[in-house]
């Protein structure tokens, strides 16, 4: 039913009396409801700061962990060539750079993922009421963005590779696929939604837009840096994520 009819019927059954005071609870309603989005929003992003500061806050130590990793393979194998240590000791050694070598990456990946979280949610108000049959785009200064007009599913991210593979050559630099240990532990639904490492200006940023543009696929695409808020360019292929 559409507000005009909706109204009609209201005029109808309580008479014109009834009006003032039903446009005063749907005024409200609609004052709660964006009360409690913003405070949602607000909640992910005080969240996702404080997670990216801990983040932040290990990084030192893993990267004394990687130094001191990498000095241990070079010190042994220099122990091997005199015979001092057997080859047993330098694959432990260098297990343990692998290690240190995973816990800086993921330490690195889960900031970006941290960045590119707090931008979307940041992005939140700069987006059209919702998708429509013709699709929408919207576009700000720091966030473009297109509601799409065929809908989207995680599992049409195949097709997407498979034309950026055959248009560059290499794959499609995915840095989020789905859900995410960063996603749960922040609670952010972003199991339908895909995020890609490359800048919206760039050539290879351009044909993706181009593409999801011409196919109907939603996404969200940050063309700079957002001071305070995200450090760097990336394309969210899918609807924008929400709170869990």
């Amino acid at each position: 039913m559409t507000f005009r009819s909706f109204f009609c019927a209201i005029v109808i059954i309580v008479g014109l009396l009834g009006t003032a005071s039903a446009e005063k609870v749907s005024g409200n309603k609609a004052s709660s409801t964006a009360t409690q989005l913003t405070q949602a929003k607000n909640d992910v992003l005080r969240a996702a700061d404080q997670y990216k500061a801990s983040v932040k806050a290990l990084i030192p130590h893993y990267e004394e962990s990687l130094k001191a990793a990498t000095d241990a393979v070079e010190k042994r194998k220099e122990l091997f060539e005199k015979g001092l240590v057997s080859k047993r000791d330098i694959e432990q050694a260098e297990q343990a750079l692998k290690d240190a070598q995973v816990q800086w990456d993921q330490a690195r990946h889960q900031l970006v993922e941290t960045d590119q979280l707090i931008a979307e949610a940041t992005a939140e108000s700069a987006k059209p009421a919702g998708p429509s049959s013709t699709g929408r785009y919207a576009s700000k200064s720091a966030v473009m963005r297109y509601s799409g007009a065929s809908g989207w599913a995680i599992a049409e991210a195949s097709n997407v590779q498979g034309f950026f593979s055959s248009k560059f050559g290499r794959q499609l630099p995915i840095s989020a696929f789905g859900q995410s240990e960063t996603h749960n532990r922040l609670g952010f639904d972003h199991r339908n939604s895909v995020d890609v490492a490359l800048h919206p200006d760039s050539a290879e940023g351009k044909a993706l837009i181009e593409y999801l543009r011409t196919n109907g696929i939603p996404f969200l695409a940050f063309p700079s840096a957002i001071p305070g808020v995200a450090t760097g360019a990336h394309i969210h292929i899918g609807y924008p994520s929400h709170r869990i």
